[in-house]
């Protein structure tokens, strides 16, 4: 079995009034498909951007992006940033986290991309940096809403 690692970003497309509510039905579809099929990650957002981490079998990882994620019309302009083959799972605590974009990230991206935070700045530089910064994060409950877009 082949396992990967991939990052990608979106924009939402503010479709619904209540983005709270809408990363409550993210977040609980996304506990239960990753429980089911072995996929860790953890998913941020931030001034009206989405970036995501994923982790589990190739097979898994390519189906839920390419036909679940793509697909979702409450976000746009989705991109893999990173995607590569993992020996090791660095979200292996969550099948899915989510916390909104907090200090530590916000001044990442300042000091590397000279900006709060847009996820599409990122290069194949920082990435790594980035993907180990998002590992170190920890929430003290699974679902933070501090919402600031």
């Amino acid at each position: 079995m082949e396992f990967v690692r991939v990052l990608y970003a979106s924009k939402a497309t503010n479709i619904y009034p209540d983005l709270k509510q809408d990363l409550i039905k993210i977040l609980d579809t996304a506990v239960d498909f990753n429980s089911r099929n072995e996929i860790t990650g953890v998913l941020y957002y931030g001034h009206g951007y989405f970036v995501q981490c994923l982790e589990g079998r190739k097979s898994k990882i390519d189906e839920l992006f390419y036909e679940k994620i793509l697909k979702d019309d409450r976000h746009k302009n989705c991109e893999i940033l990173f995607y590569e083959k993992c020996d090791f799972g660095l979200f292996k605590h969550w099948n899915m986290k989510f916390a909104p974009i907090n200090k530590r990230l916000g001044d990442f991206f300042l000091e590397n991309h000279r900006d709060d935070f847009n996820p599409f700045l990122l290069t194949t530089n920082s990435i790594p940096s980035f993907i180990e910064l998002l590992a170190s994060e920890y929430a003290t409950e699974p679902y933070v809403f501090e919402v600031n877009d």
